[in-house]
């Protein structure tokens, strides 16, 4: 059976955009209307020198009720870590990614730029980030969302984060925690065990 329209038209930008990938994951019999998900990987050049991940299969639907982002709304994740990675640290970033996706239909809430998700062990080569930050548009090129025919599809970039940054997320504005985060740290290089401490 053919992919959807949307999820056509967003492999297609994806193509146009970052050009073809370097790999893939697949993950199949998800939740709801997810039977389906990828993750496309794009590994570093000379001129981009970062591994970016992208999923295509989360935008099949509207997430369900998004607070504070009203209803119908479809979103795909971006993620963006510095440097080469390992095919075991890929496929990792890969599986989370894909549980992140599907976390709409498993907790029966929509994702929007700002909200905060829990993940069960440290984000991928991000020591002590046991819960993500999703933002907007992280640098002036990025993308916040994409047109395909009548449907938007928000683009929700993935930023691991340690449980103090989660309890500032928390009471801060995202756009002022974001911009003050990215000061801070280099929100896509590893972080270690020391850097969790601080």
């Amino acid at each position: 059976m053919s992919a959807p329209p949307v999820l056509r038209g967003i492999y297609r930008d994806l193509q146009k955009t970052w050009g073809p990938e370097d790999g893939g994951y697949v993950f199949e019999n998800g939740p709801g209307p997810v039977d389906r998900l990828d993750v496309l990987v794009y590994r570093p050049t000379d001129t981009v020198p970062m591994t970016l991940f992208a999923t295509i299969g989360m935008s099949v639907e509207a997430m369900p009720s998004t607070p504070g982002a009203g209803g119908d709304q479809r979103a795909e994740l971006r993620f963006g870590r510095r440097g080469s990675l390992s095919r075991e640290e890929e496929g990792a970033v890969a599986k989370q990614l894909a549980n992140i996706a599907i976390f709409p239909w498993n907790g029966g809430s929509g994702l929007a730029w700002g909200h905060v998700v829990g993940i069960d062990n440290d984000f991928p080569t991000f020591a002590g980030c046991r819960a993500v930050f999703l933002s907007g548009p992280l640098t002036e090129n990025s993308q916040d969302c994409l047109w395909v025919g009548d449907d938007v599809v928000r683009i929700l970039n993935v930023v691991p984060i340690t449980e103090d940054e989660r309890a500032r997320a928390r009471a801060m504005r995202p756009g002022d925690f974001i911009y003050e985060l990215m000061d801070e740290v280099d929100i896509f290089s590893a972080r270690s065990n020391s850097d969790a401490a601080t």
